[in-house]
């Protein structure tokens, strides 16, 4: 990993929690690889319906011819993007797709209305790719490129490839604190209000702020031991062991492509936290100065979680059978207590969860519940205790 990449995928890392510096990372990859913009590709349910949205972009772009075209051209796109779902679908890489796929001919593809309306604005080839396999409607970005110019060249391509899987993870963990940017002003300031736990550590994994659902975890599983000088450790051996690779090494991290939640340290102990890490190497609510700590993102999957199992079931191609224990297993039942609310076997539940889980590339429930997450769950609180906002304590 060169100096140049290292640094800029600490920026990628540092939007998790400061969303707004999404544009400041697409800009330097389009100047990087001579191209025209970028666009973080989104579909957001509304009523029902399904609304493709971008909520990240380069600069080249303005938020309302933004908009316009996405209005106009929405219908366009989803075919686009379909395609690319098909083509990518059987693993968990992030492959980069030429607009070359998307029509039998370069004539063929300069008639189509969106790209007419792209070469207006002096772009005419595209790359694009998933970076969520999980849910395949989040998370698509897009490079475009000047119409004078030929499609990415390997050079480029290899250049993108290492940083695809950091900016991955890092839009995948930044949900929550999207949703908390969308109420609050301050990410890092909010996050008594979130119901996933959130721990801020400096470079030496010592706690600097944590909010009040960490502290309930800490008090209500064995998962985490603080020493007394306030490392934060964990006790399952393995666990801690990861831990401290991922605190020790860039590169040990996003390397799981598209999929970054297999990156998570499920406990060992029996008990149903999710555990993740990010480095944190700059956030102007620590302060200006470097920090270069992390952000650790505790999730009780044991506690109830709803999302939209109508897209849970297109992503991973459910039965209707199995659709049904999607919002069971959200709620935290066992696979008896599922078998009998609903008047079937244990043994048919059994087959239908192992078969829920083998579709959906998860060893377990914890996982699976994680990557439910991703369709439509609320990160924010609804206890009113939390609603409170208070600074983090001992921010630098």
């Amino acid at each position: 990993m060169t100096q140049g990449i290292r640094n800029l995928t600490l920026e990628i890392y540092d939007a998790i929690a400061d969303p707004l510096t999404w544009t400041s990372v697409l800009d330097q990859l389009v100047d990087r690889v001579g191209a025209q913009g970028s666009i973080i590709f989104e579909w957001s349910q509304d009523d029902g319906d399904l609304s493709l949205t971008a909520p990240f972009h380069s600069g080249f772009y303005t938020g309302a011819a933004l908009n316009t075209y996405l209005v106009k051209c929405q219908h366009l796109e989803a075919k686009d993007q379909e395609v690319l779902r098909e083509q990518t679908r059987n693993h968990d890489e992030i492959e980069l797709l030429d607009d070359t796929l998307l029509a039998p001919s370069v004539k063929e593809l300069k008639s189509q209305e969106h790209v007419q309306k792209l070469m207006h604005l002096g772009i005419f080839h595209r790359a694009a790719g998933i970076l969520n396999k999980d849910n395949p409607w989040i998370s698509l970005f897009s490079v475009q490129l000047n119409a004078n110019r030929e499609p990415l060249d390997e050079v480029e391509r290899r250049y993108l490839a290492q940083l695809l899987p950091h900016i991955a993870k890092a839009l995948d963990l930044s949900f929550p604190m999207r949703q908390l940017q969308e109420r609050y002003q301050g990410v890092l300031s909010a996050i008594d209000c979130l119901n996933i736990g959130i721990c801020v550590l400096d470079g030496r994994g010592m706690i600097v702020a944590r909010n009040q659902e960490f502290q309930r975890q800490q008090e209500t599983y064995r998962t985490f031991r603080v020493s007394p000088d306030g490392k934060l450790n964990i006790t399952d051996r393995l666990g801690q062991k990861f831990l401290e690779s991922l605190m020790s090494d860039l590169y040990q991290h996003g390397k799981f492509g598209a999929r970054p939640r297999k990156e998570s340290i499920v406990s060992h102990l029996l008990e149903p936290l999710c555990i993740e890490l990010s480095p944190l190497h700059k956030s102007g609510e620590i302060g200006s100065k470097v920090f270069d700590g992390f952000i650790l993102c505790s999730t009780d999957t044991g506690l109830p979680v709803s999302c939209n199992t109508r897209l849970v079931q297109q992503a991973f191609g459910l039965t209707s059978a199995e659709t049904s224990l999607v919002n069971a297993i959200g709620q935290g039942l066992t696979n008896p207590e599922i078998a009998d609310r609903r008047g079937r076997s244990v043994a048919t539940v059994n087959a239908q969860t192992k078969s829920i889980l083998l579709k959906s590339s998860c060893s377990n429930r914890t996982q699976f519940v994680r990557a439910m997450m991703r369709f439509g769950a609320s990160f924010l609180s609804t206890d009113d205790a939390s609603k409170k906002i208070t600074k983090p304590k001992r921010m630098i």
